[in-house]
């Protein structure tokens, strides 16, 4: 990926994560989130995973109306993507959650005797055509209510692996599955938050701390952090809200940053030292979240237990 896609990428996640509530739809009982900025089918599908969510499909009349309605208020063209899919058997068109496409209450566009692609949009008028997986379309995820949510009322959330820190003023998750930097990146904006951004000693301590909990089975010890070099070829180091290095964090490990055009994106050490690493190394890491952002819409009928 080229310098110019990498920081188009990361200002497109940014901007996502600006708009980040699910708004509740009483009748389809559940959460939807409409993502304006379209992506191949597998990218929609994995940004709704990483959002605790499904790609949402029109599985019943309530949801088919919700899903229409949430695009017309978008002021969005259709088609969208939704969560269905050729799934596992030749000709077998089912939602992520199972539910076989024919079973649902939607219209078919006649495919003309041609072999039907292996995805599915939801067309103007609530019909469903047959969508090559490659095509970029916006898509909505769906985060359904069920009696077994607690909301997570200090950091604005349902996930209950964000916690509070008052030395800080903000939340933290510690990701034990070790991804990729930029993986890693996504995985923090969709959860409502951002890769790490180590603002003073203070922090440099807490996160420290936090990441003495992760697993012990890789051959390196850096963790992924939220700055990297934004002109490799001159290590032009940010934070990834564009903050200079001097305004944070940024005492780093001996002789580093050392590899021009190699090793560009950020890390810290477990002695607290910042240190660089390539794209491609896979690391643990740790999400930080501004619990006054509320991820969800809070309404007075929610299920017993949810807020």
């Amino acid at each position: 990926m080229s310098k110019t896609l990498i920081v188009l990428s990361l200002v497109l996640w940014a901007g996502v994560a600006l708009c980040k509530q699910y708004v509740y739809n009483d009748d389809a009982n559940g959460w939807l989130k409409l993502h304006k900025i379209p992506l191949p089918w597998q990218e929609a599908f994995m940004t709704c995973h990483f959002e605790d969510a499904v790609l949402a499909s029109p599985t019943n009349d309530a949801l088919h109306q919700a899903i229409l309605t949430a695009v017309e208020k978008a002021d969005i063209d259709f088609p969208i993507y939704i969560g269905t899919k050729e799934m596992f058997v030749y000709g077998q068109y089912a939602s992520i959650e199972g539910v076989q496409l024919e079973d649902m209450p939607v219209k078919f566009y006649s495919t003309n005797g041609i072999k039907p692609e292996a995805c599915v949009s939801l067309m103007a008028e609530g019909v469903v055509a047959f969508t090559s997986c490659t095509e970029w379309l916006p898509y909505i995820c769906y985060k359904k209510n069920t009696t077994q949510l607690k909301y997570n009322h200090d950091c604005g959330t349902f996930d209950r692996e964000y916690h509070y820190n008052a030395a800080t003023g903000s939340c933290y998750k510690l990701h034990k599955q070790a991804r990729t930097w930029r993986i890693a990146y996504k995985v923090c904006t969709a959860e409502g938050g951002h890769l790490v951004i180590i603002n003073d000693k203070t922090e440099d301590e807490v996160v420290v701390n936090i990441l003495k909990k992760k697993p012990r089975n890789l051959p390196w010890e850096l963790s992924h952090t939220g700055f990297f070099d934004w002109n490799k070829d001159l290590l032009t180091f940010l934070t990834i809200h564009g903050e200079k290095m001097d305004t944070v964090y940024n005492i780093w490990n001996e002789n580093q940053p050392d590899n021009k055009g190699v090793n560009i994106y950020g890390g810290i050490l477990e002695n607290g030292k910042l240190d660089e690493e390539w794209d491609s190394r896979e690391a643990y890491f740790v999400c930080e979240k501004d619990p006054k952002i509320q991820l969800y819409d809070q309404w007075e009928s929610c299920s017993e237990g949810c807020f």
